[in-house]
């Protein structure tokens, strides 16, 4: 089930930092909701819509949204959040191992070249990986893109394409902020020290909602009005055909093909990924190597918990738009490594949440 939600309003999505009333004067907002922040807003609307709070409470609705305590054995699971234009196209942040012209306003994208660190390398790291993502072309200065890339990008991206790839504007989101006050319930006059700021954010196109990938919660109505994110905002819902799963059958076969010639393949996030050993995923299967990687700056992912009233464990994530180089090893298939991994939530913590969504792309031999 796929879902495409419009706000009806600003949107305020919290990041990690802490926002305590009294202690900061200003709260941060991210572009898109983490998973886990629709997750909850889809497990209310559940309540509300199937049942009541008594039912929920009592345990009545564990098989589809589980209980305040945990989600095991709920078959309520968010595989995304993406962004994107209504029936139209998706966008995904950047692959970071794609760079762009250094202070120019030209949109195309240029790939990185895996080098080795062995031999006469030219380039060195501390690092213990085998390669390392390089560029070579001393007649270009070039930085990371970030921004986003379009859906159809993303799939010439992933099938293996290193030429013709753009860029998006990235003023797909403005910033609208406000100020507020705290006001004392005794003498309805402002409390000292309770002037606030925060970032409230808005499309800049009426077209431009957020499409949810979520499965096992189809009792929930087609269309209806939800709130989400701070401020309780109100955003309408509607079932939606667009497909955050990009690659069609011939994809696959085409990716399968240059895998299992050139023996290597790469895994971009889709969505930020919680790993035990902070930036190295140690959780995949199959038989395969890692060899070299972009990672961003870590964000931190946390959250309410309602069962014990206290904020939830935060995690240190590897961010969305991050690519991993594996190599094939002990005559590992590229099959069992699109079924395994391609469009599945991987990682150590909150992946039914829609945490560690990745997709496999093909690196020519």
């Amino acid at each position: 089930m796929r879902l495409f939600l419009k706000p009806n309003d600003t949107f305020f999505f919290r990041d990690g930092r802490p926002f305590t009333r009294g202690e900061q004067s200003e709260g941060y907002s991210i572009e898109t909701p983490f998973p886990s922040t629709v997750m909850g807003a889809l497990r209310t609307a559940y309540i509300a819509f199937c049942g009541d709070m008594a039912q929920f409470a009592s345990d009545q609705m564990e098989s589809v949204i589980g209980t305040k305590q945990s989600l095991l054995g709920a078959s309520i699971q968010v595989k995304g959040v993406f962004l994107g234009r209504n029936g139209g196209s998706l966008y995904y942040l950047t692959p970071r191992d794609l760079v762009s012209e250094k202070k120019s306003e030209s949109a195309t994208l240029y790939p990185l070249s895996i080098e080795s660190q062995s031999g006469t390398s030219s380039s060195r790291s501390n690092s213990e990986l085998s390669n390392l993502l390089t560029w070579n072309d001393p007649t270009m200065q070039v930085e990371h893109a970030g921004g986003y890339i379009s859906c159809d990008n993303l799939r010439k991206y992933l099938l293996g394409k290193t030429s013709g790839l753009t860029s998006e504007n990235s003023g797909f989101i403005i910033d609208e902020p406000k100020v507020g006050i705290t006001r004392s319930h005794k003498t309805l006059t402002v409390d000292e020290g309770m002037l606030y700021r925060i970032n409230m954010k808005r499309f800049s196109d009426s077209e431009l909602g957020f499409v949810v990938d979520v499965n096992g919660i189809d009792p929930l109505p087609k269309s209806a009005l939800i709130k989400l994110g701070g401020e309780g905002k109100g955003f309408t819902y509607n079932e939606t055909i667009q497909q955050p799963d990009l690659l069609l059958a011939s994809d696959r076969a085409k990716i399968r093909d240059v895998i299992d010639e050139s023996k290597k393949f790469k895994l971009y996030l889709g969505t930020h990924a919680i790993f035990d050993d902070g930036w190295l995923p140690k959780c995949l299967h199959g038989d395969i190597e890692l060899i070299t990687a972009a990672v961003g700056n870590y964000v931190t992912i946390g959250g309410w918990d309602v069962a014990n009233g206290n904020p939830k464990k935060a995690y240190r994530a590897v961010p969305a738009g991050s690519v991993y180089y594996f190599r094939l090893i002990n005559r590992t298939k590229a099959e069992t490594v699109l079924d395994c991994l391609h469009y599945k939530n991987i990682g150590d913590q909150r992946t039914q949440e829609g945490f560690g969504l990745a997709y496999v792309g093909a690196v020519p031999k």
